[in-house]
């Protein structure tokens, strides 16, 4: 195992890293608390989405305690993670409980829409979810999945329909009663399919509709449910790992009495399919307890054959603490996102009360072969501020990723009290938005802006505006390359404040407010224009460190296939650094 680590904690409380080996700079933000309006009561039990096709829309939510007993608590940022607003989503009233949570998101890579929901713990509840629209402010109506008592821990996961891959969305939900899907958008849902005996029953999909779901068997069992039917019928139970330790739902490995279920993480490449597994597990039993590590194994066949397990977390020397709760995802460049918790860094038995935890971020470029660590809190947070006595934690952690944009959620207790926060980790210059959605005559590109004539004359694909170099306003090294366009076309970079999304020409112009634009330029023979370096800090915008612009770019496109002769690109979203 090869872990490479530099870690940067400014007085200002902000963490900043950047690494030498890594194929894109990375810059992790303040710790933002997102449950603003839960006042001293807990939270705990977190879960994060964002969708590649509209990334700056971010949803997580937690148990919520506000009200004195547990609730689904819901935060929503339009700003990519940068300010949050927050509710309770609530079941319809016929199936409202005292108590309430396991709370679940996803995201359409597709469409952008984002869900929330929860479960009701009483005889007349049940599961239930409610959808966001690209756009929208506000979650609509909430929708219950399945009316019945005794559902247990439920997750949601939204991809490729495997019917229609490019064109419509299938919306899964899993729990311990089984698997239902929806073919509306989370509007209608299927009757349950079985899925055996287990817990955390934890869905994924593939790039082409490959649906997943992985799971405890209550024993040594690392699970995994396929199918290929879009959730229809599934293929015979896959053993992807056996753990060496089993402990009980109850039971724990750790500093601190609260309880570590030994739930698995699952993530699916969008682009090649790999499939990624991590889980908690016990390496060797040390004279300060057991000695927990997350490991982690992958299959590039669909699920038939996994990896050996290995072990991919750093730790204290010579007395490790534990690893635990991880969340795995993987983003559009098939980067690897790995969020966890750690006790590494105050030395404790497994005995001791309270425990003393911090959270940690790490990535992997290559696979997984090698990875790199970020520790997110400044300092261990104590598990006996929880709100229980030192009892409940939660059970897992969250985190999204899209558009070189992620966000693990985890809780803290620094305030006096669990609290949920989140920090905005940028791994490029720029955040991609404004692609894939709905344009002027159904030219659709899920990958670029709209669809045009451009150089390969193929009205499926469009303009695409990339951003390279770095968001350093001293530095003024950014570029922004324009590709996929006629040769000898004219075209304009432009800069707002604000974002929005109109038709404009035969594209869908999503760049608003205080406008500025940069001068004209002329493609090259392969359809490509470069604006900068040494121009886009250069024409005034931004005009502060911690600003942030959108940029997006108009080209000519005769002959384009709405008839409007112009076009427009995605955009980019750019928070400038000094």
């Amino acid at each position: 195992m090869q872990i490479q680590k530099q870690l940067l904690i400014a007085a200002a409380g902000v963490l900043l890293w950047s690494s030498s080996s890594a194929s894109a700079q990375v810059s992790v933000g303040a710790q933002t608390q997102i449950d603003t309006g839960r006042g001293a009561m807990p939270c705990n039990e977190t879960t994060m989405a964002a969708s590649p096709s509209n990334p700056l829309e971010i949803v997580g939510a937690w148990n919520d305690y506000r009200d004195g007993s547990a609730k689904t608590g819901v935060g929503l940022s339009m700003d990519g993670g940068e300010t949050w607003t927050d509710f309770l989503l609530r079941p319809p009233p016929a199936f409202q409980a005292f108590t309430e949570g396991d709370p679940m998101t996803a995201a359409d890579p597709r469409t952008g829409a984002l869900w929330a929901g929860g479960i009701s713990f009483s005889g007349n509840g049940g599961i239930f979810c409610a959808r966001k629209d690209p756009g929208a402010t506000t979650f609509g109506p909430v929708v219950m999945i399945n009316a019945a008592s005794g559902i247990d821990k439920g997750w949601m996961a939204a991809g490729p329909d495997p019917a229609n891959p490019s064109g419509a969305t299938r919306v899964y939900c899993a729990y311990n009663f089984g698997s239902q899907f929806s073919t509306t958008m989370g509007n209608t849902w299927s009757s349950v399919v079985a899925l055996g005996s287990g817990l955390g029953f934890l869905p994924r999909v593939g790039p082409n509709g490959e649906y997943y779901v992985t799971f405890w068997d209550f024993g040594t069992g690392v699970k995994l449910m396929r199918s290929f039917n879009g959730g229809v019928s599934f293929d015979p139970t896959i053993h992807i790992a056996t753990r060496m330790d089993v402990w009980g739902i109850d039971g724990s490995r750790v500093p601190g009495n609260y309880r570590v279920a030994s739930l698995n993480g699952l993530a699916v490449d969008p682009n090649d399919g790999t499939l990624y597994c991590v889980y908690p597990d016990t390496t060797n039993v040390l004279p300060n307890g057991s000695n927990l590590d997350v490991y982690f194994t992958k299959s590039t066949n669909s699920g038939s054959n996994w990896t050996t397990p290995v072990v991919i977390n750093d730790d204290a020397s010579p007395v490790p603490g534990d690893q635990f709760f991880p969340w795995i995802e993987v983003d559009e460049s098939g980067r690897l996102h790995l969020h966890f918790l750690d006790t590494r860094h105050t030395i404790q038995d497994d005995d001791d009360s309270p425990g003393f935890i911090d959270a940690y971020y790490s990535y992997s470029d290559d696979q997984g072969a090698t990875w790199t660590e970020i520790r997110l809190t400044a300092q261990p947070w104590s598990s006996g501020l929880d709100g229980f006595g030192d009892a409940f934690i939660g059970d897992y952690l969250g985190m999204s990723t899209a558009g070189h944009r992620t966000l693990p959620l985890y809780l803290t207790t620094d305030n006096g009290n669990a609290d949920v926060f989140t920090n905005v980790i940028t791994d490029g210059p720029a955040t991609t938005f404004c692609f894939g959605i709905t344009c002027p005559c159904g030219n659709t590109d899920p990958d670029a802006g709209c669809g045009n004539l451009g150089i390969d004359g193929n009205f499926a694909t469009g303009g695409l505006l990339e951003a390279a170099g770095s968001n350093s306003l001293a530095a003024d090294d950014l570029t922004m390359t324009l590709s996929g366009i006629k040769s000898t076309a004219a075209g304009v970079l432009f800069v707002g404040t604000t974002q929005a999304s109109l038709p404009f020409g035969d594209g869908q112009r999503c760049v608003f407010g205080s406008l500025k634009r940069y001068p004209l330029e002329m493609s090259s023979a392969g359809g490509v224009i470069v604006f900068g370096p040494g121009q886009i800090v250069a024409g005034g915008i931004p005009t502060a460190a911690g600003d942030t612009r959108h940029y997006q770019a108009w080209y000519r496109d005769l002959g384009g296939p709405c008839g409007n002769s112009t076009n427009v690109t995605n955009a980019l979203s750019v928070t400038w650094l000094p």
